[in-house]
Parts: C-alpha cells; sequence; structure tokens
C-alpha cells in the first residue's frame, strides 16, 4: 500500500508544482481573484505533497529505544500538518482574495484565455492525478473485499486519502475558478470572479476539517478498525481452551501497525508451558487473521469452566 500511496504522491506534487506557477502568472498578469486563489490552491498542494513524502520516508525507519512501536505515526502528524496549511494558506487566502475582490469592485481584466487555457491544463492534470488516487483507492478496496466508499471509511492511508481528497478539490476549484470567469466575461460584472474564489476557499476548508478531524482522531490513539477487531476476536473465538474475552483494546500505531492487549479467561488446569504454548498459538492466528497486527499482549486468567458466566464480552478498543 505505501508504494501506491507514494506513486500517487510524487505524480500530484509534480502536476501542483507546474499547475501553480501557471496559475501565479496568469493570476498577477489578470489580476483574477478566482486565479490567485487557485494558484494558491496549487501551492498549498505542492507543499502539502511534500510534507506527505516526508511522511511516508520518516515512517519507514525502524523501531528504537526511543520509540518502541516504530515510527507510524509520523505520518497521521504530517497529514494533519497538511490538514492545518489547506486551511491557512489555501482556504484563507482564497476567501481574502474574494473578499477583497468584492469590495474592490474592479471590473479590469486582461485578455480571458490566458487563465482558461491555464484552467484547462490544470483540469487535465488534477484529473489524471484523480484518477490515480481513485484508481489506488479501488485496488487496495478489492483487496480487502469491500468497496471504495466502504474503505476510505476505515482506512487510515491518511496518505492516499490527503492526496485523493486534495485532488477532488482542486479538481472542483478549476470548475468554480472558470465558471467565475466566464460569468465575469459574460456581464462584466467582477462580483462573480469574487463569488468563485470564496466558494473555492469554503471547499478548501471542507477538505481541512475532513482531514484534520481524521488525523486527529489516529494521532489521539483511535482504535483499529471494526474489520480489524472483528477479525481479532474471531481469531480468539477459534481456541477452545479460551473460556472468554475479559476486555480487548487495540490502537492503531501506524499504517499497517497496530498494537493489541487484552485479559482473557481459559481454562483452569492448564500447565505454564501449555499456557505459554497457547499465548504463541494465539499470536500467530491473530496475525494470520489480521496481518497489521504487529503487538499483542494477552493476559491469560485460569478460571473454572463456567464459572464466568455471560459478563465477558470486552470493551471495544
Amino acid at each position: 500500500m505505501a508504494s501506491g500511496s507514494k506513486k500517487i504522491v510524487l505524480v500530484a506534487l509534480g502536476a501542483n508544482a507546474a499547475i501553480a506557477t501557471g496559475k501565479f502568472a496568469v493570476g498577477i498578469l489578470t489580476g483574477s481573484a478566482a486565479m490567485l486563489a487557485e494558484a494558491a490552491h496549487s501551492v498549498a498542494d505542492t507543499v502539502n505533497q511534500g510534507f506527505l513524502l516526508v511522511s511516508i520516508n520518516l515512517s519507514d525507519n525502524p523501531a528504537d529505544e526511543d520509540h518502541p512501536y516504530g515510527h507510524g505515526k509520523e505520518r497521521f502528524f504530517w497529514a494533519f500538518l497538511a490538514a492545518v496549511f489547506i486551511f491557512v494558506a489555501g482556504a484563507f487566502f482564497s476567501v481574502y482574495q474574494g473578499i477583497e475582490k468584492l469590495l474592490a469592485g474592479s471590473d479590469d481584466h486582461g485578455a480571458f484565455w490566458p487563465s482558461y487555457l491555464v484552467l484547462g491544463l490544470a483540469f487535465v492534470f488534477d484529473a489524471v492525478v484523480l484518477v490515480l488516487a481513485v484508481r489506488e483507492s479501488k485496488r487496495q478496496a478489492d483487496e480487502l473485499g469491500v468497496g471504495v466508499r466502504e474503505f476510505l471509511g476505515e482506512t487510515t492511508d491518511v496518505t492516499l486519502k490527503t492526496a485523493l481528497y486534495e485532488d477532488l478539490a482542486a479538481t472542483t476549484g478549476v470548475v468554480l475558478a472558470a465558471l467565475g470567469l466566464f460569468l465575469f466575461q459574460v456581464t462584466g460584472n467582477p462580483v462573480f470572479d469574487g463569488i468563485a474564489s470564496i466558494l473555492i476557499g469554503i471547499v478548501l476548508i471542507g477538505v481541512a476539517i475532513m482531514l484534520g478531524r481524521e488525523t486527529r482522531n489516529l494521532l489521539l490513539g483511535a482504535s483499529a478498525s471494526k474489520r480489524t477487531r472483528e477479525a481479532i476476536r474471531g481469531a480468539i473465538a477459534e481456541f477452545p481452551e479460551v473460556d472468554s474475552v475479559v476486555d480487548l483494546l487495540t490502537m492503531q500505531l501506524g499504517l499497517d501497525s497496530v498494537l493489541v492487549t487484552g485479559e482473557i479467561n481459559i481454562e483452569d488446569g492448564l500447565t505454564t508451558n501449555e499456557i505459554e504454548a497457547l499465548l504463541t498459538r494465539l499470536t500467530t492466528r491473530i496475525r494470520e487473521a489480521a496481518p497489521e497486527v504487529q503487538n499483542i499482549y494477552l493476559e491469560p486468567h485460569p478460571v473454572a469452566r463456567g464459572s464466568t458466566g455471560a459478563a465477558h464480552s470486552a470493551a471495544s478498543g
């Protein structure tokens, strides 16, 4: 999954850098608020792709004494920074440009065709990256046997999500900018240019909030997906020696790294060697059922059969 996400980020980085240059040149030349808003949008996207590349490289560092569970959360941290940057550098600037245009009310504008040319090229580039991101999402969803929407709802690949949402916002922004310029050209009213810029800012605010909420949950120690938790419970239930699960807690430590801790009631009378063998088999089976589980700590409690009742359904976690 990491290689597919990195490919998307690299393609998006190159496309956004080229697009940003063209948009700024035309925006300054024509004075279009919508074009300048789109330029700021592309700059924000370019910087964010840089953030995501850093996160991919850092998250691959092995565990060490100071980070015994690895560096997987680097992806979450840098994706959170990307969300903040989208809001500050993209959304704020776009809304500001739009409001300034509305207040100034200047109808001065150079030739419109350079704007349409750059927006057309930007739409093609953004659409290509968007298609690649959607295909990668579909590929990963097919591997899990779920739909793309369900996959995006549960995946912790914030790198792929950020690239996908950014390019969806980018194509939407290009359409809004083109529509604003067209209405400006037809009516001669610069209000449409300003409104387009504000709408682009609103789109970016929505993307920033969405990504910020998801990455915040992961940084704060979100549990593994429901699918993973069910796979873990199903694996444990296969062992007749396990009477019940007292508690089961999970935490997402990275893209493919989950921590599992819990307490289980096992049948009384097992020797120490038998308990150790059981825990080894449990660990192996859990990792087979949920390969993303990297660290497992289960505490066994020998109990007499039937003495635990039905009060052992674990806390979610």
